[in-house]
């Protein structure tokens, strides 16, 4: 919530008074309006034509990681080879993990054997039952544990999980690297390439998915279109993250970074109010006290933005009068006076 300023004497002095009097009122007097000041709703400018910052990259990228920590055996893939689904990336030293599905298997092989005297002993007299209940449950267990050996084994070896590039390598043979630890970055190229920028609320909100645009980057540039628009803006910054997919066939490297060009038409204009105008502001989202023919209405908005002491909003029309000095005592459907009008 933004920080209200002091009221001033000029307002502070007829709300005293109203307040007093309010006190010595009879019951069947209405009391009289809050003294208040009010803002008008600004319109914003459109962005036309603007040119934000991108990052170009394939659309389905990922970073691949073991799921279980050692000494990095072997590192095949080097960087721009291109791997089929379930080629190696890399390997880790697998002799602790065959020991612990050879002891594992041991283990569940005893217990196995141990189940099956007891089914004839059990038939006998010569063993309780309980202990045979016990005896079936370890070897349940012990199976179990082969099941996870051999799945600690076979995540030593980390593979492509799809047909794509290596773009970047993390470690390298010799290394010790610890559970979920990157060893490579890989894009499926068959995934398109997409420019990633950050573009304000206020033009992202007239943006349709296939809208034409450009994307530029050192020696190139080529056409695009709108892939993707994000559903949350970054309430500090008033951005929206807008996926373009480049045009099929461009040659550029993934992470690269270059900008994009959007169509005129797709930029509406936003509006703005004094920051001390909101009552509340949370998520987005936020409301704000409305001058209506002497009362005041709480009413909702979409806060997109913050430009120094103003806010950038959407959900009122430029020229509307939103209350700001004294916004702070008022209630939805009170009656008001705004000063100086």
């Amino acid at each position: 919530m933004p920080m209200r300023r002091p009221l001033p004497a000029a307002l502070l002095l007829p709300m005293i008074a109203v307040l007093a009097g309010c006190g010595r009122a009879p019951a069947t007097q209405a009391p009289a309006p809050l003294p208040v000041e009010a803002a008008v709703v600004s319109g914003g400018t459109a962005e036309t034509g603007a040119t934000y910052g991108a990052v170009i990259a394939h659309d389905r990228e990922t970073t691949l990681s073991p799921r279980v920590a050692g000494i990095v055996a072997a590192m095949p893939a080097q960087i721009g080879a291109r791997l089929r689904r379930g080629a190696l990336v890399a390997a880790l030293d697998a002799a602790p993990y065959r020991a612990a599905l050879a002891r594992a298997q041991a283990d569940a092989a005893r217990l196995g054997r141990a189940d099956a005297r007891n089914g004839a002993l059990l038939a006998a007299g010569a063993v309780a039952a309980a202990d045979v209940q016990d005896n079936a449950a370890a070897t349940a267990a012990a199976r179990a544990a082969v099941g996870g050996a051999a799945y600690d084994l076979a995540s030593a070896r980390v593979t492509m999980p799809f047909d794509g590039v290596i773009l970047t390598r993390t470690a390298d043979v010799g290394a010790t690297v610890a559970p979920g630890q990157a060893v490579a970055t890989v894009a499926d190229l068959a995934s398109p390439l997409v420019a990633r920028a950050q573009v304000p609320a206020t033009v992202a909100a007239g943006l349709r998915r296939g809208a034409v645009a450009e994307v530029q980057w050192p020696g190139g540039m080529v056409a695009a279109h709108v892939l993707r628009i994000g559903a949350a803006s970054d309430p500090r910054a008033g951005t929206v993250e807008v996926d373009l997919a480049l045009t099929p066939g461009a040659a550029v490297a993934s992470g690269t970074v270059g900008s994009v060009r959007l169509a005129a038409a797709s930029a509406p204009a936003g509006a703005h109010i004094p920051a001390e105008a909101l009552a509340d502001s949370h998520g987005g989202h936020g409301h704000v006290y409305v001058f209506d023919r002497g009362v005041a209405r709480l009413v909702q908005i979409a806060v997109l933005g913050i430009d120094d002491d103003d806010v950038r909003i959407a959900g009122l029309a430029p020229g509307a009068r939103v209350i700001t000095t004294g916004a702070g005592f008022v209630a939805d459907g009170q009656r008001v006076e705004v000063l100086g009008q």
